[in-house]
């Protein structure tokens, strides 16, 4: 066994720790979530690889398991919000959770490179014509919320104007990008996460409200709604863009929630409601950027809107835009929501492999059900570790996995296939058909030496061999299994030989 075969045979080892016959044994010993880490075979990471880190989004989390994910699962040591009151405690506050954090980073700045999540304080003195109102001049009323921790302005029940006045913007920029400037001067940041949601929402959200105000009606014109707001949205998300990235200069990546080429593109007639327009707004994240989580709005593997055809809807447009490379955000599902469900691990690994397969370098990791407020933490039969916590594991092995492929994704194209996405139809598949609408192979081509690296995902749930033709390789047969398998494929003479990576 090789050094790429070797990768994935510690999360096998990991699973029959924990699956037999789908019982759980019930005098298995508590293990806490960062002891139950330690105990599990690590990924093995190609040495002197450029991959960014992995990055996590969501619930507050104990910091031994941050520390554990970032010294052995290859992410970064999470900050969390950069705020006034974070950055003070991390540089006045010793004994805080924030100074130690920083204290790591500092004994060993390349094993510990942190993340931070922008905050989303907004100004809170403001002038009429920051919001939206009607011809009489009166404001107008929406619902908005947050529950995430962040700080929301006062007023959020009414709407942002898409004609609103810089100086509004570049205050709020000043609010998020002097916390992150103050830490920088102290600590190297090496990934910053704006998690958006905020400001200037979408045209599904807010549009009745924007045609009520003769202002914005005049700025419009004849532009379409998804249009106009994707342009004004950009515009001022670019202001605070532009701040937050000064405010850290070297970093390694600067990622928007989310800036990518759109995974219900032409899914759904209104789908531009409800997004932002890529060609416009992408220069509002370092790297493309899309949103991948199971069963939430899409069928899950199979069915009429699977997750792997959405990320290719999204991927083909990157690439024709000429930005071939992206960092997403996952999740392999939550519960307490109706329609939501965990997804099985080995089926999810599958689908993470064919998405690095086209494309993605890393991801931010997130799990979206509040557990309570001790959730995150608590102890759980060693046999039965959480599903979110598998989560983190099993995007690590896939990273470590394409740590040894990385030339692949750099120095090679994605082929796109005789076919047509089934929703965006100017653009291609992205993938090579096989005659078995479960099974999905994508391949990639080496820009300098006749090598392929060729991914197949039995998505449906059934490991099987399957024919595929690929352009200047030939016919082969593939085994496409449950958690996808990778392979390097070379010509030699008549014969396509493979070499399985994982």
């Amino acid at each position: 066994m090789n050094k790429f075969q070797t990768v994935f045979a510690g999360i096998v080892l990991l699973m029959s720790f924990f699956v037999q016959g789908g019982e759980v044994n019930s005098s298995a010993e508590l293990s806490t979530p960062a002891a139950w880490l330690k105990a599990q075979p690590k990924p093995e990471f190609r040495t002197g690889h450029t991959l960014p880190p992995l990055t996590r989004y969501g619930w507050d989390m104990d910091d031994a398991v941050r520390v554990s994910l970032a010294e052995d699962w290859g992410y970064a040591l999470e900050f969390g919000i950069v705020s006034d009151e974070t950055v003070a405690r991390a540089l006045n506050e010793p004994n805080s959770r924030e100074a130690r954090r920083l204290a790591l980073v500092h004994s060993d700045p390349k094993r510990f490179r942190l993340s931070v999540e922008s905050n989303r304080k907004l100004p809170k003195e403001t002038t009429p014509d920051v919001w939206t109102r009607n011809k009489e001049g009166k404001f107008l009323n929406a619902k908005a919320r947050s529950f995430d921790g962040n700080e929301w302005h006062p007023e959020m029940e009414t709407v942002f104007s898409l004609v609103s006045p810089d100086a509004f913007w570049r205050s709020a920029a000043n609010l998020s990008a002097e916390p992150i400037q103050k830490l920088r001067a102290r600590c190297p940041v090496t990934i910053v996460l704006n998690g958006g949601e905020y400001g200037i929402g979408v045209a599904g959200f807010a549009q009745k409200v924007w045609a009520q105000d003769p202002d914005i009606l005049k700025a419009k014109g004849e532009k379409s709604w998804p249009d106009f707001v994707s342009e004004r949205k950009a515009y001022y998300q670019g202001l605070m863009t532009q701040a937050e990235r000064a405010a850290a200069p070297d970093r390694l990546l600067y990622i928007y929630y989310t800036a990518g080429g759109g995974t219900h593109r032409n899914v759904i007639p209104d789908w531009g409601d409800w997004s932002y327009t890529w060609e416009t707004f992408k220069g509002n994240s370092d790297l493309p950027s899309n949103e991948a989580y199971f069963r939430h709005f899409n069928s899950g593997f199979t069915g009429d809107r699977d997750i792997l055809t959405l990320c290719l809807n999204a991927a083909a447009r990157e690439i024709a835009g000429g930005k071939p490379l992206s960092y997403n955000w996952l999740s392999a599902g939550w519960e307490g929501e109706p329609g939501h469900s965990h997804a099985d691990i080995a089926r999810w690994t599958g689908f993470l492999k064919c998405y690095y397969t086209a494309g993605m370098i890393g991801g931010i990791e997130g799990y979206y059900q509040y557990l309570g407020k001790d959730g995150f933490s608590k102890p759980f039969p060693s046999n039965n570790p959480p599903h979110w916590l598998q989560q983190l594991t099993a995007l690590a092995h896939v990273h470590a996995l394409f740590s040894h492929a990385e030339d692949f994704l750099r120095q090679g194209d994605l082929l796109p296939g005789p076919d047509k996405n089934r929703f965006s139809k100017e653009l291609p598949a992205c993938e090579l058909p096989t005659g078995d609408k479960d099974v999905r192979v994508l391949v990639r081509k080496h820009k300098n030496r006749a090598e392929w690296l060729v991914t197949a995902w039995a998505a449906g749930g059934n490991s099987r061999e399957v024919k595929v033709s690929v352009p200047e390789l030939g016919d082969m047969n593939v085994t496409a299994r449950i958690n996808g398998a990778v392979y390097q494929a070379i010509r030699v003479g008549e014969m396509v030989v493979l070499t399985r990576l994982d």
